[in-house]
């Protein structure tokens, strides 16, 4: 373990016997997760007076428990300077410290907690394009990537976070066999620190490739599936992938992240962000978009549930994603969302 790592354990330590934390040697009992998940991932806005564990994001959770929301997503952010750098960073004092008190601040209002590591390139390379074909240079990596795993669950265990996911997107080095034991060997290491739920995040188009669901509790999946031709049609036709997947993973669903921008024609090409794409505002295709998926997707055979992408921890500031983006609060989505979630089966 290098130096940073070690200095990010010491830290999560001191964190964890923090005036308010729970005792280091006692850790909290994980909130269980619902019988269906309806969650939203919640992401902190670049001001930190109204990110992570700020009151600005603690009234949009008790915004989010009014939408029927049982279950938040907790974003903790790893970077690489490039494709070729073998150091995962993860993130510094202050980041890490918000990060654990959103995750108390979830728990407070009896939301379950999903705690879910990305990893950000600085170079623009997009982290389901990584690979590494030299076997020493995979090493190396994945020893980086798994102190970075490391953090998160100290993080979990302290807090008593309801679940975990080991990855997000990691699409080229999933369908590569070379890599799977690397993979099975940082679920491994995630067990002997966190006694909670395990998941990982596949992209939608790698969520069949995945050869260690056994390894984890739940198949996790980043929903991104083009809606076609259409929504309803579109859906229905997922939600048959999903069970598929439910049956072939031998472990249930969780649509870690579906999301649709308020742009037309969002359900054909819902993985776009937004300063990809012509700034068209069209809040009714975002909402017709999420209205089939949670019909279709929610009654799917073997599929625990889906957390919406994406809550500002401010959802109310105009520059904290454009009017075009995915945000569904103070849109029409937001009722469609809200009709289904306050409904009482789950």
């Amino acid at each position: 373990m290098s130096r940073p790592h070690l200095a990010a354990t010491g830290l999560l330590l001191a964190l964890a016997c923090a005036p308010g934390a729970p005792r280091a040697d006692v850790p909290p009992a994980p909130h269980p997760l619902p019988a269906v998940v309806k969650g939203a991932n919640l992401r902190p806005v670049g001001d930190r007076r109204r990110g992570y564990g700020t009151r600005t994001a603690r009234q949009t959770l008790q915004r989010l428990k009014g939408l029927g929301v049982n279950t938040i997503g907790v974003l903790m952010e790893g970077r690489m300077d490039d494709a070729g750098s073998d150091e995962v960073q993860g993130p510094p004092r202050d980041d890490l410290e918000a990060t654990r008190q959103a995750l108390l601040d979830a728990h407070a209002l009896g939301f379950a907690t999903v705690l879910i590591p990305h990893l950000y390139l600085d170079d623009g390379t997009w982290r389901g394009d990584l690979m590494r074909d030299d076997p020493d240079e995979a090493r190396a990596w994945w020893a980086s990537y798994q102190a970075f795993v490391l953090q998160a669950a100290s993080l979990a265990q302290a807090t008593g976070t309801t679940a975990l996911s080991v990855g997000v997107e990691l699409k080229a080095l999933s369908r590569d066999r070379a890599h799977t034991p690397h993979m099975r060997a940082v679920v491994a290491a995630v067990r002997r620190q966190y006694s909670g739920t395990l998941t990982y995040s596949a992209n939608w188009d790698e969520a069949e490739a995945v050869r260690w669901w056994d390894a984890v509790d739940l198949a996790g999946v980043n929903g991104y599936y083009p809606l076609e031709p259409e929504p309803e049609r579109g859906a229905e036709a997922v939600a048959r992938r999903l069970a598929a997947l439910a049956t072939l993973a031998g472990r249930p669903v969780l649509v870690l992240e579906a999301g649709y921008r308020s742009s037309p024609l969002s359900h054909l090409r819902p993985w776009e962000w937004p300063d990809q794409i012509e700034p068209s505002v069209d809040p009714g295709a975002q909402s017709r978009a999420w209205a089939a998926v949670l019909t279709h997707w929610l009654a799917a055979p073997g599929v625990r549930g889906l957390m919406v992408w994406v809550i500002p921890t401010d959802p109310d500031d105009p520059a904290s994603e454009p009017p075009h983006g995915f945000n569904p609060l103070n849109k029409p989505a937001e009722k469609v969302i809200g009709q289904v979630f306050t409904r009482g089966d789950g």
